[in-house]
């Protein structure tokens, strides 16, 4: 497979990764072009040249990832040169890393009117999402066109559970009746986020009626309920706004996985 089949297949996985590209060389260097993948562990497929300055590379690129943000890098690759590196090549070297970012997988429980306006952002936003529910009439390929899994089952938890939550799941419950039932099973599985529509006193009742049942405070407080930003959101698509709008926070790092104070 070639490097750029590469990359165009780990995209289409939604997978996190650096692709590393020289985009200038000047005098000796050990390669004038070339690329290489760059995981988040520091593994790689292809290659800029090898050496120390290839090292120096697959480090900017791990931090890079970790970061974010793409970036260029220059060497020069002359021990005896202000600010060179531990080689004789003699020449310089810039390479640009470009960080491919693993978009949110969303989860959507609940198949109702949140829901659908909830699949129609993530459309528009080209994020990927399954849907959840225990409605065959509502769960549907026509309601949901674009989804890439529809789950529905009367047993709503055997419906989530076959879509297979993992670290890249964003879970949304926004379920007719099942809420604590699907936060129940969502928690057991180490997801991304999971937020819950209600009110402070479902919140506080749902909580209660899980820690009866096992659940304990560190599981509970991955929990965002009240769900989305505070923007005073009223309306169905002002209410999905908000919603997708925190999921994006979380996804960029800039908010913690911790449950919104309640006011008893």
């Amino acid at each position: 497979m070639l490097l750029m089949e590469k990359v165009a297949l780990l995209t289409r996985q939604n997978e996190t990764f650096a692709l590393a590209m020289i985009i200038e060389s000047k005098g000796s260097t050990p390669r004038h072009v070339g690329k290489m993948i760059v995981y988040r562990d520091g593994t790689i497929e292809g290659t800029v040249g090898g050496g120390l300055a290839e090292h120096y590379i697959i480090q900017e690129s791990v931090k890079a990832i970790q970061n974010g943000q793409s970036k260029i890098v220059e060497y020069k690759l002359n021990r005896h040169a202000k600010d060179g590196i531990q080689m004789s090549c003699g020449g310089t070297l810039r390479v640009f890393i470009e960080v491919y970012t693993s978009r949110p997988e969303l989860v959507l429980c609940g198949a109702g009117h949140l829901g659908h306006a909830l699949a129609k952002l993530a459309d528009f936003l080209e994020l990927p999402y399954c849907i959840i529910d225990d409605r065959v009439d509502f769960c549907t390929k026509e309601r949901f066109p674009n989804a890439t899994n529809l789950f529905v089952d009367k047993d709503i938890e055997k419906a989530l559970l076959a879509a297979n939550l993992n670290e890249k799941s964003y879970v949304v419950i926004v379920t007719k009746d099942g809420d604590d039932i699907v936060l129940k099973t969502a928690l057991q599985f180490p997801i991304a986020y999971v937020g819950m529509v209600a009110s402070k006193r479902k919140v506080i009742h749902i909580f209660n009626k899980l820690k009866s049942k096992g659940v304990n405070e560190e599981q509970l407080d991955r929990v965002h309920s009240p769900i989305g930003l505070e923007m005073g959101a009223e309306t169905t698509a002002e209410i999905a706004i908000s919603i997708i709008g925190e999921i994006i926070q979380v996804s960029k790092g800039k908010k913690p996985l911790k449950v919104k104070q309640l006011n008893s």
